[in-house]
This record gives C-alpha cells, structure tokens and sequence, in this order.
C-alpha cells in the first residue's frame, strides 16, 4: 500500500538579537522530527554541534532536548526531541518555536512556520529557498553581542583585531569576508545531503511525549489527566470572536503609516539602489528617498523646519540608518521580503503584493506586528531600573509572562469595548506579598505604555492617554524598592488613565500573535465543515450569543435531518466526555423542529443504546413529546448526567459549574434530592457524593440530603 504524501512545511529561522537580522528560509516535510530539525539547522547557520541545545514553544516553556546527550536530564520536565513532529509542535501557519544553542552563549533561534504548502508525491528533500546575510563561524564568540563585535572589526580594517576573537577577524579580513553576501545554492547542496527522518524515538522513550491517560496541548506538552492547579491558566479556553472581512482588513493595513511606507520604499527600488555593507541604502540614496517620498513628513524634527534647512540637516547625513524615518521602514521590507539585496544592490523583493489591492498585505502587517509584540518581554526596553530588576533576580520570562497576559485580555475584550485596566491590575496582584504585588502593578505599567504606543503605531488599537501619572508610578517604585517602608496608602495608587481598545484589522493581528504562541483562538463560524464532536466540545468554551450564532451555521450547513443523526451518535456512552458533550448538544437539539429531524430523535429515543436513547428522549420531553419505554425517570437521569460531565473533568470544574448553572441545577436538586439514589446512572453515586460536600456551605439541609442519597446508592450496588 502506497503511503499518503505529507505536507511540505515552510519554514523562516531567523537567529534572533542579530541587526541586520540572519535568516534562512527551508522547505521540509511535516513529519520530519524536532532532532532532524536540528541537524537542519545546524546545516543552515554553520554550527559544529559541540554544545547542548534544546526546543521550546514560546509561553509553553518544556523543553525538547537530545536523549542521546550526554547530561542529567529532568524526567518529568524535559522530553526527547526524537518523539514528536515539526507538524506537533507547530499546529498553525504562524506558530513559532524557539531553540537555544550553547546554553552559554545562547543563541536563539526562531522558526516560524510560514505556509503548509500540498505535496503532490513523495519528497523528502529538505531545500533552501531564501535568506538573508552571511553567517561567518561564530562558535564560542559569546553570543550575539560577540558577533556583532567580530562583524565590526572586520568592517573596520583600520582598527586592530580585538581581543579574543583576533584570530577570528583576521581571517575573516583575509578571506574578504561580506556579511551580505548569502549563498543559497550552496547552502541548498549542504541541505540537500540530510535525511529529513520521522522521529525515531521507542515505545519507552516516547512515552513520556504520548502517554495513556495524558493529553498533548499546543505546546507539544503531554499534560496528565489529573487536574494541575499551574496548568489551569494555561487551559482556560480563549472567547471566540468574530473577524472583518480579509479585503477590509487588507485595506486597513495598506493605510498603516510604517506598511504604506516600506511598500512606497519597495517600488522606489525599482531598477535597482546601491547599499552598502550594512544593507542600507548609501547616504546620497537615503537623502533622494526621504525627498522623493516626502519620508521627512513622518519625522517631527525634519517636518518642523524649512526646506532649505532640512535640505542642510539632510546633506549632513552620514549613514542612511541615522534617520528613523527612513530606517525603520527599510527594516521592515528587508525583513518581510519587500526588498532582496543581491551583489550590493537592493530590488523589489518576492513579498512585494503584485497588485495595489493584493490582501497579501495583511499578512505582511501581521507578520510585523508580531515580531513588534515579541520585543514586550525585554525587560531592558521597558525602562525599570537595573537596581530594580537585580535586586528583585527578574527575568526575561517574567515580562514575557505578564505580556502575554496584557495581550490576551486585551482581545478578550468584546468589540468597541475598553480594556479595564484597574480589574486587570487587581487579579493579577490578588494573593501575592505587597512588594511582589507592587512590582507587578509596575511591570504591568510599564508594559501596558509600550503596547499602547506599539499597537497605535499599527492602527491595532484606539488610545485614550489620561492625565500624567508619572509621579505615581515614581511612588510605586520607591515603595519597591523599600525606600519608603511600608506606607499605609501604597496600595491606592490610582492607575493612569490610558485606555486601549482593539480596532478589527488589531483584532486579527493579536489572534495571529495567540495562534504563534500554540494557544487556540477560535472564530465564530469556523465550524460549519466541523464534525459532531468537534462542535460539542467547542461549544461548551463558547458563551450564549456566539454558541447560537455557531449553532445555526452548523445546522444550516447540513440540513437538519443529517444534523439530528449526527448529534445523536455524538452523545453514546457513559462516560464523562460524553456527558459533556450531551450537555454541549442540549442547545443545538433543542433547534431542530423539521419532521425529517425528530423522526431520527424519535428513532434514537426507542434505540435503547446507552447516552443516545436518553438524550432523544429528553428532547423529545422539552417539545411536549412523551416517547414511549420512558417515563420521571428521565428527568432524574438527565439531571445526573448533566453534573458528571463537569465532575469528570476535575472537582474544581464540578465546583464552578455549580457556580454557574446554580439558578436552574438548585432548584432541580431541591425538588429530587431524595429520590436521585434510583438513578441507574452508572455516576450517581460521585455526583451524589460531590454535590453533598460542595453545597455544606450553601445548604446544609440540601447537602445532607443528597449526601443520604448516596450512601442509598451505595448499599443498594453493594447487596
């Protein structure tokens, strides 16, 4: 039997804290392992593979490492890079993987999916189909600082070869080393010589990645069934939303002062411009284009003079990266592929839109909006004092924790709505020690400023600055610090009163950012083609307007026979998944009304097949409809079934869906606490049991009762 060909995966590794950034583009199967995938991109960047190194999914964090090394490694934390695909761990066009290399000079490297492109027959090659600058070898010079550094002193002949990397730069000089000057082809035959390998791990050696009983998230984690108070956050689903149309969006990213700008820049290159060794454009060429393109009207110093002064200011120029105007957007065409520099000359490049109205421009806003958010979690950008952050041992992660929190909250917020900063600011202090609930208010602060500026530059979102806060902020910060001890009214500081709400073309940019970070962002509509299971444990994340707009889409696809047969066959079983689902699914029958439809409930409802028969039945009873075989009973098995869905996944779940649904599920209890025990559920008993100890403190009399109930149950299945 002929195997099914896999998808080709194209991928962009970009070696991250470099200026001009180093990247390759590859094309490889989906299936290839993470541990090829390093053999790849030890190919690409010309490492020698002396130092240990590891994967990761941003905002995931567990580590992806060779079983193979020789280390100690954490069984439960770390996990073999030979038990799982680049297709795993990268679910979503936009996901992002971070590996580290040398773990002392620590170079990162990001590996962004950019298309999952049909494969039409087996072809396992893996290739080179871009890039951007030489990669010189780098090994053991301290990281990117250290090749910045070697890269300069080549630059610079006249200045002696610094210490320690004198060697290093000398031959560079001698072999005429151009940092631009990226070889493909070459790199194309290099790759062309690996085999891109499935994962190879064993059965014992994969378990920890695919074992029974746990579960894999987006992060490529595999979590254990039992609830885990640190992987709540991580699991609590994100609000589904609906998106502009793309050409409206497309539009919106056209009119983006940085996107329209690099796109004019782009065209301008026409023909061709020289740059320089820095792959910028050369003083005379950087001074033509901020005229020609009137660049000057985005800068305040250069729009404030007259034009023979700004002609001056221009003529002083000395390099055409001094100018922000005109560097930035550079930057950006280089980095998303408006321009291609070849042999010192920079040209229109292959991610140029062919058309005025081509919507591949959204995707190009969204690709830098994203590299944008990233920056969120430098801490050194975010302006806090050293003193602060060594004093306190922060780290990177810390801010990029709290960012990712920013951002997510911020789309979570319903459309035309503000994000509320001060109920933000309070979960995220709740239970914490005064000093660490400061810091966070500070960090949070900090952070909340450069997003407003980051996403308002991008048109992602309305800004509403309020009046200056910065002697607050300056109090909080010394209350950090302990300058001023423990003040009474530390803790009252008021917020400042910038308020950020997401605009529709910021709305699609952030989910973008949530899909690269592995979490699932669900549209509204989306799952129209889905099967029956698929929409039930959707809907159970989804709140009542988009579940109904949801709901009738899906009905509406299908007709509302094929829906009905559908529905019904999603709901066999007893198990907790099923409950669950047969909650999901109450909604979505209660929509069907056509003869064709509740002929199949009526058909199911006298099946006798366990899950489906009761979910008809009750159904059928919710349209005034008896069915025949069934009788109050169902209603008990009904009520049952609807608690052990959520008691099946954690007792935690159970308590909040009590919370909840308590105005319809009290009363329900209420009226047959003392009859649930003839139940022939085969869950009564823990539900019983469960709804006792977690109603004590709300009624105790109802909670005595059902706790009676189940010791009921329980000397009956014992006789």
């Amino acid at each position: 039997m002929t195997a099914e060909p896999v998808p080709t995966y194209q991928l962009k590794i970009a070696l991250r804290d470099t200026s001009p950034p180093v990247w390759r583009r590859v094309t490889l199967p989906a299936d290839t392992s993470l541990g090829c995938l390093h053999d790849i991109i030890q190919t690409c960047f010309g490492w020698d593979d002396s130092h240990l190194h590891s994967f990761a999914a941003p905002r995931s964090g567990r580590p992806f490492v060779d079983f193979d090394a020789p280390l100690d490694r954490d069984p439960v934390r770390d996990a073999d890079e030979e038990s799982v695909t680049v297709a795993e761990m990268l679910p979503y066009e936009g996901g992002q993987l971070e590996y580290t290399y040398d773990f002392g000079d620590d170079w990162r490297h990001q590996i962004t999916l950019e298309k999952s492109l049909p494969t039409s027959a087996p072809d396992r090659r893996v290739r080179c189909t871009g890039g951007r600058r030489a990669m010189p070898y780098a090994e053991d010079t301290g990281g990117a600082w250290g090749l910045q550094a070697v890269l300069d002193a080549v630059a610079d002949r006249g200045a002696p070869a610094p210490e320690p990397w004198t060697d290093l730069v000398e031959t560079m000089r001698e072999e005429a080393f151009d940092p631009a000057d990226f070889d493909r082809e070459a790199l194309d035959r290099e790759l062309a010589g690996l085999d891109p390998r499935p994962p190879t791990a064993t059965p014992a050696r994969r378990s920890a990645a695919a074992a029974p009983g746990g579960r894999r998230c987006s992060c490529g984690e595999v979590h254990d069934d039992e609830y885990d108070e640190d992987l709540a956050a991580e699991f609590v689903p994100v609000r589904p939303v609906s998106l502009a149309p793309r050409a409206e969006l497309a539009a919106a990213a056209r009119r983006v002062p940085l996107i329209a700008t690099a796109l004019r820049l782009a065209h301008w290159c026409r023909g061709g411009r020289a740059v320089t060794s820095r792959e910028v454009l050369k003083p005379a060429l950087g001074r033509l284009a901020v005229q020609e393109l009137e660049l000057w009207a985005q800068d305040d110093e250069l729009s404030a003079l007259r034009p023979a002064e700004r002609d001056e200011r221009l003529a002083r120029l000395r390099s055409s990266g001094d100018l922000p105007c005109l560097d930035s957007p550079w930057c950006l065409a280089l980095d998303t592929d408006l321009v291609e520099i070849s042999a010192g000359t920079a040209r229109p490049g292959a991610g140029l839109p062919a058309t005025a109205g081509d919507e591949g421009v959204l995707e190009l806003w969204c690709r830098a909006l994203n590299d944008e958010l990233d920056g969120l979690d430098d801490l050194g950008a975010l302006g806090l004092p050293p003193v602060l952050l060594a004093a306190l041992g922060m780290q990177d992660e810390d801010a990029d924790g709290l960012a990712a929190v920013v951002l997510r909250a911020l789309y979570e917020v319903p459309d035309g709505e503000w994000l509320d900063t001060a109920l933000l600011v309070g979960a995220l202090r709740e239970g914490l020690p005064k000093q660490e609930a400061r810091l966070v208010e500070l960090l949070f602060l900090q952070i909340l400023d450069q997003a407003a500026l980051l996403l308002a530059d991008y048109r992602a979102a309305e800004v509403e600055t309020g009046p200056e806060t910065g002697r607050e902020r300056d109090h909080i910060l010394l209350d950090v610090l302990g300058i001023m001890g423990n003040t009474e009214d530390g803790d009252d500081t008021r917020l400042p009163g910038t308020r950020l709400r997401l605009t529709p073309l910021g709305r699609r940019g952030l989910r973008e950012y949530l899909l690269a970070g592995g979490v699932h962002a669900p549209l509204i509509g989306e799952l129209a083609d889905a099967d029956a299971p698929t929409l039930l444990d959707a809907l159970l994340d989804y709140d009542q307007d988009a579940a109904h707009t949801e709901i009738t889409g899906w009905i509406g696809h299908r007709g509302q026979g094929p829906a009905a047969v559908q529905l019904i066959d999603a709901c066999a079983g007893l198990e907790a998944d099923a409950a669950l689902r047969r909650l999901a699914a109450a909604p979505v029958l209660a929509e069907l009304d056509e003869p064709r439809a509740l002929a199949v409930l009526r058909k199911a409802a006298a099946s006798g097949v366990p899950g489906c028969a009761e979910t008809a039945a009750i159904t059928l009873v919710g349209r005034g409809e008896i069915p025949e075989g069934h009788g109050p009973e169902l209603q008990r098995w009904g009520l049952v079934d609807h608690l052990w869905g959520p008691l099946g996944v954690a007792d935690e779940a159970f308590a909040t869906f009590l919370d909840q649904e308590g105005d319809w599920v009290l009363p329900l209890l209420e009226q047959a606490a003392d009859d649930l025990w003839r139940c022939d559920h085969p869950a009564t008993e823990a539900v019983l049991e469960s709804a006792g100890r977690h109603l004590r403190a709300r009624d105790k009399a109802l909670a005595k009762r059902l706790r009676r109930s189940a010791t009921k149950v329980g000397s009956q299945r014992r006789r």
